[in-house]
């Protein structure tokens, strides 16, 4: 029987204890994914890859079953798998679904954004600018991370989960607009991510919510602009249009901000 061709830069997964492969395996294939080493529709033989991993396939399928769950994988009826495609109308959903519940946690937020908030907001803005300077993505992520889930704070826990689940489906979307602007892709969203900043320490909760509105709208619109020339987004307009209280209009601008 023919040898199962190797999928190109995979490498063996160290794992400290065998019953620790799935959180690995999975951390190590979904990072695979967003920065690009594994390109959309690439086939992902299960054999091949358990090999190149130097686990069994059994862990593989539940990280391939966890990473189709998170949208960044599609397994067919037959087991075969692929990276998934770029998905204009999930795209244009997801952002949409973000920019509506993420408004909401922000303006339950805003009466209790005190002394303490604004230091963290300031020091994790710093943080970003820096892991921007020196190209740390895996820094700039996790500060982005806990920027926004600060400034969301006053969520409850429910809305909370569903705030990180959008986050985390938003990522491979950043990643995609990095890699297409690698000199410029962190000027517009600092100063965004200033503007919402000042709004909320002076307490104009409508500034707030229309420059987070804007801000989430803009890389969508971007890579969608990039990746999906042909598609015109609808969830999106409308659901910045809600947010600014106007009527809403489809836009294909990566400036609408």
């Amino acid at each position: 029987m023919a040898r199962a061709a190797l999928i190109p830069h995979i490498r063996k997964v160290h794992l400290p204890e065998a019953r620790q492969a799935i959180p690995h395996v999975h951390a190590y294939l979904r990072e695979c994914i967003l920065d690009g080493t594994l390109t959309p529709g690439t086939k992902l033989s299960q054999v091949a890859l358990a090999e190149q991993l130097g686990i069994s396939r059994t862990p593989l399928r539940e990280v391939l079953r966890m990473l189709q769950e998170e949208g960044l994988v599609e397994i067919e009826p037959n087991q075969r798998t692929r990276v998934a495609g770029l998905d204009p109308q999930e795209l244009d959903d997801v952002y949409a679904s973000r920019i509506l519940m993420e408004t909401l946690a922000l303006s339950m937020t805003i009466d209790n954004f005190g002394a303490a908030g604004r230091r963290d907001a300031k020091r994790l803005l710093t943080a970003m600018r820096r892991a921007a300077r020196t190209g740390d993505f895996g820094a700039w992520f996790a500060a982005h991370a806990d920027y926004h889930r600060l400034i969301t704070a006053g969520a409850g826990e429910s809305l909370q989960r569903q705030l990180r689940a959008l986050a985390d489906r938003t990522i491979r979307y950043i990643r995609i607009y990095q890699l297409s602007d690698p000199q410029s892709w962190q000027a517009a969203g600092d100063v965004e991510h200033a503007r919402i900043l000042e709004a909320l320490v002076a307490g104009d909760e409508q500034g707030a919510l229309t420059g987070m509105a804007h801000h989430l709208a803009r890389t969508a619109l971007r890579v969608l602009t990039d990746c999906a020339p042909d598609y015109v987004p609808v969830a999106v307009p409308h659901a910045v249009a809600l947010i600014d209280r106007r009527p809403p209009a489809a836009s294909r601008s990566a400036d609408a901000s």
